[in-house]
């Protein structure tokens, strides 16, 4: 399976697509007031710090979301073989299997966060030229993103592109109207 196939599949798109887009905003909303200000910078070392606070939360967030959706699957299965007792399938092998399989999508989802939090960041440390270019190049970014996403289920990769673009836009606004990281 090709990376791109891979990154795409329903298996894994949700937690690749949401944890970059997630990544990625992160980054710009909180860090485009500093980056668009002229005297001050950026470092390899804020785009790190800026990288794992998100991924931390987007772990969080990502394992209690697959964690509740795989318990309540396990509810429904009882329900269906109309057990008298609750819980005795999530106290099982079934319920360790969806702590594991949860944490693996959460991992993944961290990880690509981390990616799409530090990418713009590190970019705008490292490129010669105003410290805006990088997000440009972000947001151009945020719109390939989409075009995958679009390619994968058959949607307008033109529509996903400017519609994500356009977002990842606004909150560059955002962020710099807000200025949180100063």
């Amino acid at each position: 399976m090709s990376f791109c196939a891979w990154l795409t599949a329903p298996r894994t798109r949700l937690d690749v697509a949401a944890g970059t887009v997630d990544g990625i905003l992160n980054a710009v909303i909180l860090a485009s007031g500093r980056l668009l200000k002229l005297n001050d910078g950026t470092s390899i070392s804020f785009a790190l710090r800026v990288g794992i606070a998100s991924s931390l939360t987007t772990l969080f967030v990502f394992f209690v979301a697959h964690y509740a959706e795989l318990r309540s699957d396990l509810v429904r299965v009882e329900r269906e073989l109309n057990l008298t007792s609750h819980g005795h399938l999530a106290s099982s092998r079934l319920g360790a299997r969806a702590i594991r399989e949860s944490l693996s999508q959460a991992v993944l989802a961290a990880v690509c966060g981390f990616v799409g939090a530090a990418f713009p960041l590190v970019l705008t440390a490292v490129l010669p030229g105003p410290r805006w270019l990088g997000l440009c190049i972000t947001i151009g970014l945020l719109g390939l993103l989409g075009m995958m996403l679009a390619r994968s289920f058959y949607g307008s990769m033109l529509t996903w592109a400017i519609v994500i673009m356009l977002g990842g836009a606004l909150l560059v606004a955002a962020g710099a109207w807000l200025n949180v990281v100063q």
